[in-house]
């Protein structure tokens, strides 16, 4: 693999997200449709709680904590994922671990219940790689991993949004649907900003634009895995995950 002119690695990039969105998923379909009981999504939010919410933002901190001065990131990450997150800095609520309570709550779900969850291997997996990069050291890596993902998440927020509203009872502007209006707002779209921009100026050697590539890839792959474990466990309730239920 040769250096690559940057506009050509982004669009692969970018390609590579559209091939496996998450959005395209099964369980988000269910979700849509009204197939989905309440109980299969409480079992998934206990879960996503683990890889999306509570990760949030101590990962970010830690990538942050090796990056370069770079005032673009500063703002980028800092102010604009970082702060937000554990705030809620942008939008004016608050952090948004307590955000997902309120709509937990709405499925029956305590504190105790996220907090305390047996959580699923696929879903371990991905938590787990969301410290992994940010731990070892490699900053570029592992936001390049998160960002381009999560900057593409609210297109999958906003099919869960129309199948809550139209089959369980919420209501657009209520508190207890507010975490995932917020993450299908632009305040979720850019947070993906972040990959372009450090990607663009960092990327500049093939070893990077390699390791650069396979974080996106295992972070998609390991996302989708993590959403087919909790379909498995919850939705179609197979008994090889009865201890997780």
């Amino acid at each position: 693999m040769a250096v690559k002119p940057m506009h050509e690695l982004l669009a692969e990039i970018d390609e590579v997200v559209e091939s496996r969105h998450i959005k395209d998923h099964q369980l988000v379909a269910d979700i849509r449709s009204g197939k989905a009981t309440r109980a299969a999504i409480a079992g998934f939010l206990r879960h996503f709680y683990q890889v999306a919410p509570r990760p949030s933002p101590q990962a970010d901190c830690a990538i942050f904590a090796k990056c370069p001065e770079d005032p673009d990131i500063f703002h980028h990450l800092f102010e604009d994922v970082i702060l937000e997150e554990g705030a809620g800095h942008d939008s004016g609520t608050e952090r948004h671990l307590n955000v997902f309570l309120a709509h937990a709550q709405a499925f029956g779900l305590s504190q105790d219940d996220l907090d305390n969850c047996p959580t699923i291997p696929e879903c371990k997996a991905f938590m787990h790689w969301r410290y992994y990069l940010a731990y070892k050291g490699d900053w570029l890596a592992a936001i390049a991993g998160i960002a381009f993902i999560e900057g593409a998440s609210a297109r999958r927020n906003d099919i869960i949004i129309e199948g809550l509203v139209e089959h369980y009872g919420f209501e657009r502007g209520a508190p207890d649907l507010l975490f995932w209006e917020l993450h299908a707002s632009e305040i979720e779209e850019g947070h993906g900003d972040i990959g372009p921009l450090v990607v663009g100026r960092y990327a500049n050697d093939e070893f990077t634009q390699r390791s650069v590539m396979d974080a996106v890839v295992t972070s998609i792959d390991l996302q989708w895995l993590a959403f087919d474990g909790m379909y498995r466990a919850f939705f179609l309730e197979d008994a090889a995950y009865d201890r997780w239920r």
